[in-house]
């Protein structure tokens, strides 16, 4: 039988087909500082991180003065304004949440987004009745790759850590949750790189409940 009694999603990326969109907005913003950065990249190094963390990273030692305050509400008005275009699914991840809730499990998303843009993305996909808590990246003072974020969500379901599988994208995201001592699901575009979980699928339909069952 396994151990697993709740499952804690990442979002952007897992559910939501949202990365893309912050990696857009904070490589145009970047670009105003000559810092260039291909929205690619930014997913490849920082999916998962909170978007001050970010910046900080990105903008030290830069001559040009700059309030890391001001250009989060300016990333985070322009991803509204943009998500409320269109925010898509990522392919079966409805059908995925809609099958572990009717299998029991506790459930919850643990996003490094903020707390209002969370709930928006989660209630335009109508999937707000499956999940007992959304925990963001403003409710935490450290973001990936330390596991305060996924601790939190952990402890709202009131689910030892051991007993929690966490399905990610991002690098950041995956190491939290191995620091965590968590169980790992990885969704990635590839197994031929080396993650820091060895669970890893190419699409979260591959994730059966005999895989749920076999976890390594």
């Amino acid at each position: 039988m396994s151990k697993i009694k709740a499952i804690i999603f990442d979002m952007d990326g897992v559910i939501s087909d949202t990365q893309k969109l912050h990696a857009n907005v904070e490589s145009e913003i970047l670009a105003r500082f000559n810092i260039d950065i291909c929205p690619e990249e930014i997913t490849r190094k920082y999916a998962g991180m909170k978007t001050s963390e970010v910046f900080n990273d990105l903008l030290r030692g830069q001559s040009q003065p700059y309030d890391v305050d001001e250009l989060m509400r300016e990333k985070w008005s322009l991803m509204t304004r943009l998500g409320n275009e269109s925010i898509d699914e990522i392919e079966g991840s409805a059908e995925l949440i809609q099958r572990f809730y009717k299998e029991g499990y506790k459930m919850a998303v643990a996003s490094a987004s903020n707390q209002d843009y969370v709930g928006n993305v989660i209630q335009s996909l109508s999937l707000e009745k499956y999940f007992e808590h959304l925990v963001s990246g403003d409710m935490v003072k450290n973001g990936k790759p330390d596991p305060e974020i996924f601790w939190l969500a952990a402890s709202k379901l009131k689910v030892d850590p051991e007993n929690c599988l966490v399905i990610e994208d991002g690098r950041s995201g995956m190491e939290a949750a191995k620091v965590g001592g968590m169980e790992c699901i990885g969704l990635v575009k590839s197994r031929d790189v080396e993650y820091p979980t060895k669970n890893l699928v190419c699409s979260l339909r591959e994730i059966t409940p005999e895989y749920i069952q076999n976890l390594i």
